[in-house]
Formats: C-alpha cells, structure tokens, sequence
C-alpha cells in the first residue's frame, strides 16, 4: 500500500479544484515533519479549517479520525526515513552521471547540480512545472524531498490567488523552452520573475542565451525528443536527490 503521503501527493498533482481538500493537502506537506505536534485543534487554528473539512478529507484517505490520519502519517514518515538511507547505501551520484549522455560536460555540469542543491536548501520552496509526463516523473524527487523538511509542489493553474516568492524555486521542464516563454507573459501577475527558476531543456539556444532570466539551465542533450528527454531528466532528479541527501540532510 502507499504511505498516506503518496497518496496525498497523487490528489494534489492531479487535482482539478481548489477546495478544503486541496488546501488541506497543501497544510500537510508544508508541515509534514512536524505533523507529529499537529493536534486537530491546532490544524483547524493555523489552517483556517473546520473539524467537517478535516475529517471529510481523513475519510477520503481511508481513516475515521484525525488521530488515526496523524498516527499513520508520522509512522509512514519514519519509515520513509529509513527507507531514503537503505536506499542511499552503495549508490553515488557519479554512477549515474556516468549514464548520461556523453555529450555532457560532467565537471560542468555536476557543479551546475551542486549549485541547484544549493539554491533549494537556501530557500524555502520548490515549485515544479512542466507537461504531465515530466512532472510524474518528479513524483519521487518530491516525495523524498518533502521527506527531507522541504516543500515541493505542482503549480495549478486554479489556485487563482496563487503568489510566487523570491524564496521560491521553481524547476520548469520544457523541452523546446517556448512554454517557459509564455508562461512568464501569461503569469507576471503572479510575480513569478521574484523566484528563482531552473529551466531544465533540450534547446541550446537557452544555454548560449538564457533571454528567460532563468537563474540555471540545465540543457539536456537530443533534438526535441520526448522519450529521451523524459528519460534524461528522471536522471538528473535522482541525483539531485543524492546529492542533496549526502549534503543536506544526513
């Protein structure tokens, strides 16, 4: 069975309303490390929610009452803890860089990694965008992350009132570059130029002239082909996640 967390990750990166059950969700992975000191009072004070809201979405996750909700999201968290550091042992970051495409500049672009880790441990929140297929891919990189005390959501465009911040990090995923584009025409109200974005493509051109004011360019080598695109970046996320796990959190 997947850990409660899981679950809630698979309502919220597909969900189509911004309603108690989508802010609730927010509530828990923004707090999730702390959940353990979170009592439904205190959920229904700082979240702004009813006790109806709260229980209406433990039901939906399969408990009858919060405390149960409470009791297996802290112990699903240990144990994913645990799983994070088994899984840790004899894996290394330069293994899998050693898979990628050869094109790469490895030195270059293991700095360029390093310095995204960086920028996320420094700041508050991450932000992922991108087609349905590369933001699945991310499912593990957030899951583990959130794990490691920091929150990563998928953009929605619903959340009208939705605000960026300048200690926002947002990693867009777009192979040609053009949606990055008109996202950021589309979305100035929402302030998204106060973030710090990494733009993660197969279009040099972004590379040689980053026109987006995107903080990093991670430029993934092919010619706009899907497959390997897709592939190349659910490498770069499990190292970013090596990396920031060795760094980071242990």
């Amino acid at each position: 069975m997947d850990i409660v967390l899981s679950r809630i990750l698979k309502y919220l990166n597909g969900c189509l309303d911004d309603d108690h059950m989508y802010r609730i969700g927010l509530f828990v992975v923004h707090h999730y490390v702390e959940m353990e000191d979170y009592s439904l009072q205190r959920v229904m004070d700082e979240g702004n929610f009813t006790k109806d809201d709260i229980l209406d979405f433990c039901k939906h996750l399969g408990f009858d009452t919060y405390e149960e909700f409470q009791s297996e999201l802290v112990g699903d968290y240990m144990l994913r803890v645990s799983q994070i550091r088994a899984r840790m042992l004899g894996v290394s970051a330069s293994q899998l860089i050693e898979q990628l495409d050869s094109s790469y500049d490895k030195e270059a672009f293991v700095k360029e990694l390093e310095l995204i880790c960086e920028l996320i441990f420094k700041n508050k929140r991450v932000i992922v965008i991108g087609a349905l297929y590369p933001t699945s891919i991310a499912v593990e990189f957030q899951t583990d992350f959130i794990t490691f005390g920091k929150e990563v959501i998928q953009y929605h465009h619903f959340e009208k009132d939705f605000q960026f911040k300048k200690d926002d990090v947002v990693i867009f995923m777009s192979a040609t570059g053009r949606t990055l584009n008109d996202y950021l025409k589309e979305s100035a109200d929402q302030n998204i130029h106060s973030a710090n974005i990494v733009l993660m493509t197969q279009n040099v051109k972004y590379k040689k002239n980053n026109d987006l004011g995107a903080n990093y360019v991670l430029q993934v080598p092919g010619r706009f082909d899907g497959i390997q695109f897709n592939y190349q970046i659910m490498m770069i996320f499990d190292i970013l996640r090596i990396y920031y796990y060795t760094k980071y959190y242990i």
